[in-house]
């Protein structure tokens, strides 16, 4: 029996008690606990229990155990707490999570909250960051995992891939069928994108009718072949909604980006997807363009670096560099290298008197004349501070790019959830 009843409760204070834990439970799995009803609720029941449903409640809750009128001031705290997680995440926060929430990082009175807490607590999140409509991230969340994609792209030397995604003619689709079938749609789009991609690649829904794909550790010709396969299926799909007799088609244009090679930040990377998409739709619509119309993963640029490389044989041969890149290097070699050889490439950097050392697979020779073969490697091994040479040398001598601006979902059309 509890102790706010006394050690010796009275058959009816120990009935009281019975009916107070079992108004609660009622309550806590029987409520939205994100809803105002919870609250009218316990106020109902303090009419009757007093302030010792609050003590039971937090005990039920989060296994804390509090004076009846200490408790009370808690929940007036964990209201607070939970409007101010409401402005701060944008979006309605349940009642049990802002109360575990209020215990660990304001109160500080559970260090390891239980199973069920953390998993409310996940739960949650993924809400603040989920679309309603279709289920995929919304907005908010790809805005922040692209960043970090971004960030950890530039630390490994690895290309990141962005796919833009806009159904094509959607609006007269809409307004033909009416606004419940164009939610379908979308619905059964999202099913359809995704079921394209890997598990590693996010899929979140821009906004409208728009979709985004960020692709990590993704060169831009695997992301234009994906992007290819996506497109054929949604092309193959018959969107059938209600009683509606006829199935119909519906498409999609695909504008493809890649980091670093057409953008060094989030946003302009954003940008320049969107610019390919554009390019897409007025192309004639349901097809996959790249940006820049080039297949490379990373920006390069020209210059001529002296140097050497060295066959699996250990005999060494001079180079003059055409261009360097961050992921590879195009040279001047005085033989035919087989392409898919693996070889080791040393060049010193104008204004740097650090020596590259890197190893890098032949992936295209071209020969340019008697004893000249223009050679291209992709970048197979280098070092880490190798790899933030080549990528300062890179960014400060490209051309000046443009400024960034903020971008914002598109307009979801009215009816459009």
């Amino acid at each position: 029996m509890d102790k706010w009843i006394g050690n010796n409760p009275t058959k009816a204070e120990a009935d009281s008690y019975a009916n107070l834990i079992e108004s609660l439970y009622a309550v806590i799995f029987s409520i939205d606990l994100s809803s105002e009803t919870m609250e009218q609720e316990l106020a109902r029941l303090e009419e009757d229990f007093g302030e010792l449903v609050y003590s039971e409640l937090i005990h039920v809750l989060c296994h804390l155990r509090f004076e009846p009128q200490e408790a009370r001031e808690h929940w007036e705290s964990i209201k607070d707490h939970r409007l101010f997680m409401q402005q701060r995440l944008g979006t309605p926060v349940n009642l049990l999570v802002a109360l575990v929430s209020y215990f660990v990082e304001v109160n500080r009175q559970i260090e390891n909250p239980k199973l069920i807490e953390l998993k409310v607590f996940e739960e949650t999140e993924q809400s603040a960051y989920r679309d309603a409509l279709t289920g995929l991230c919304n907005f908010r969340y790809f805005q922040e995992h692209l960043e970090r994609e971004v960030l950890r792209s530039t630390r490994y030397g690895q290309p990141l891939s962005l796919l833009m995604i806009d159904i094509d003619n959607f609006k007269l689709y809409n307004d033909t069928y009416g606004h419940d079938a164009g939610n379908d749609a979308l619905t059964r789009l999202a099913v359809l994108l995704s079921s394209s991609l890997r598990k590693v690649d996010v899929l979140a829904r821009f906004g409208g009718e728009e979709f985004v794909a960020i692709m990590p550790a993704t060169p831009k010709m695997g992301a234009y072949l994906v992007a290819e396969r996506a497109r054929e299926k949604v092309a193959k799909h018959e969107f059938v909604f209600g009683d509606a007799a006829d199935p119909q088609q519906l498409t999609v244009s695909i504008g493809v980006a890649t980091h670093p090679a057409d953008a060094r930040t989030s946003t302009t990377l954003i940008r320049k997807a969107d610019r390919a998409l554009y390019l897409a739709k007025s192309r004639g619509k349901n097809r996959v363009q790249n940006h820049a119309e080039n297949r490379r993963s990373f920006a390069r640029v020209q210059v001529a670096v002296d140097g050497s490389f060295q066959l699996l044989a250990g005999d060494t041969y001079p180079l003059t560099t055409i261009d360097i890149s961050e992921g590879g290097m195009g040279f001047l070699v005085d033989r035919n290298l087989p392409v898919g050889s693996l070889i080791g490439v040393h060049v010193q950097l104008p204004g740097n008197d650090r020596e590259i050392a890197s190893s890098g697979r032949v992936v295209r020779v071209e020969e340019k004349g008697p004893g000249r073969y223009e050679t291209a490697i992709q970048l197979v091994e280098v070092s880490t501070e190798d790899r933030i040479l080549l990528s300062r040398y890179v960014q400060g001598n490209m051309p000046a790019g443009e400024e960034d601006e903020p971008i914002a979902p598109t307009q979801v059309e009215e009816g459009t959830t």
